[in-house]
């Protein structure tokens, strides 16, 4: 109910609540009211208490292929986190994961690509590696002079 979730963007005083509805490409081939039909049996079925509420209005909107259906065997098809492009990673849960095409998928991709980020600024040419060699070669150039060495500067003329 988007109405509850997100009151700032969805609710409006007097009109109840929205639902949205997402169908695969089964739901092509179905009028648009019966797809709605479908829709509030199984919101029925899924919360029994929505028996009492009467559905005042309606739109459905098809768009072919803008869904990810999980098949047998299409993992492999699925792109992982990290990409050959340097500091470059997909989050999204079309992405390789445990979960299908969902906001838990979603959520659990940018995870990965978290622990991708932070695996590589801890690895031996990361964040951390260039930090510490930048702050040796300044412990090294400071050396000198805290020992009490004279320094030889080189001495440029000009012609």
């Amino acid at each position: 109910d988007l109405a509850v979730t997100s009151p700032g963007e969805y609710y409006k005083e007097g009109e109840g609540s929205l639902i949205q509805a997402v169908f695969d490409e089964r739901g092509f081939g179905r009028s648009e009211e019966k797809i709605v039909a479908d829709c509030i049996d199984q919101l029925h079925s899924l919360f029994p208490s929505s028996r009492k509420l009467k559905c005042t209005w309606s739109n459905v909107v098809k768009l072919g292929q803008s869904l990810y259906r999980e098949k047998p065997g299409q993992d492999k098809f699925r792109p992982k986190q990290a990409t050959p492009i340097s500091n470059f990673f997909l989050a999204g849960s079309y992405t390789y994961q445990d979960y299908l095409d969902s906001m838990e998928g979603a959520t659990r991709s940018g995870l990965m690509v978290a622990d991708e980020i932070i695996a590589r600024a801890d690895g031996p040419d990361g964040l951390k590696a260039l930090s510490e060699k930048a702050n040796a070669a300044k412990e090294e150039e400071s050396a000198p002079a805290k020992s009490g060495r004279k320094l030889k500067i080189p001495f440029f003329a000009s012609a």
